[in-house]
């Protein structure tokens, strides 16, 4: 049984796929790996028997980490599967049709379909996020040219959110949420078990990863709630007169 798709690796995959075929033309994927939320694959139908140049990867990275900055929306809606082919034969995006290299069974009749304007078409009942800022940013990493298969695999990692985010289009004209604080940690009901070391990490590491916002507002949030977490922590050793375990 294959183990479902990451929401975020999934929309990164959209973003950089529209990237890759913008720079290289290659609109045809042949397979993809978003299974995992900080890391993902993504594989094209790639005809020329010259690897790319470490200048022609940085492009892609760049224009996929440009279209994170604008915060595009993910638009998914469901269509009659006729009306969809007849529709985006005609009228591609970004040189992309709604399917890939991927057999979708001739028993559906109704498609999940997934857009982001004038970049990514595709076929996919994944999830995926609201909108490309979600994302954070991309890596490329590594890439793996099989001339032999006409393919370009892409490995990519999920960075940090990028700044400078522009408010979707759908949400022009509103006023901006602001960023969400940091969720209180409530030190005065830590226990014997707060004093393990790899459950304290675990709890700082959720903290900071559920903070929103730039990388000034998240130390503003969650560094005292850390140094108050790890005071604690220090207390509640003495006073049980032991040390923090490993």
């Amino acid at each position: 049984m294959s183990k479902p798709r990451d929401s975020v690796t999934d929309s990164a995959c959209h973003v950089l796929k529209g990237a890759i075929v913008k720079i290289l033309n290659t609109p045809l994927t042949v397979s993809v790996e978003c299974n995992n939320k900080c890391k993902g694959r993504i594989n094209v139908e790639y005809d020329s028997a010259d690897k790319p140049s470490d200048d022609v990867i940085k492009s892609i990275q760049d224009e996929a980490n440009r279209i994170i900055k604008e915060n595009l929306e993910f638009k998914v809606f469901s269509c009659d599967r006729k009306e969809a082919e007849e529709k985006y034969k005609s009228q591609l995006v970004n040189n992309t049709f709604i399917y890939d290299k991927f057999p979708v069974p001739e028993s559906v009749t109704t498609l999940t379909l997934v857009e982001l304007q004038d970049w990514n078409i595709n076929c996919c009942p994944a999830a995926h996020l609201k909108t490309t800022g979600e994302i954070g940013s991309i890596k490329i990493v590594g890439i793996n040219h099989r001339p032999a298969k006409k393919e370009l695999e892409f490995r990519f990692d999920i960075g940090p959110a990028l700044t400078e985010q522009t408010t979707p289009a759908a949400a022009k004209g509103k006023k901006a949420a602001a960023p969400a604080a940091a969720p209180v940690i409530e030190t005065n009901s830590l226990t014997l078990k707060d004093t393990n070391v790899q459950y304290l990490t675990q709890k700082i590491v959720d903290l900071v990863l559920s903070t929103k916002g730039t990388k000034e507002m998240i130390q503003e949030s969650t560094i005292p709630q850390i140094e108050q977490l790890l005071t604690t922590l220090k207390n509640t050793s003495y006073a049980n007169g032991f040390t923090c375990s490993k």
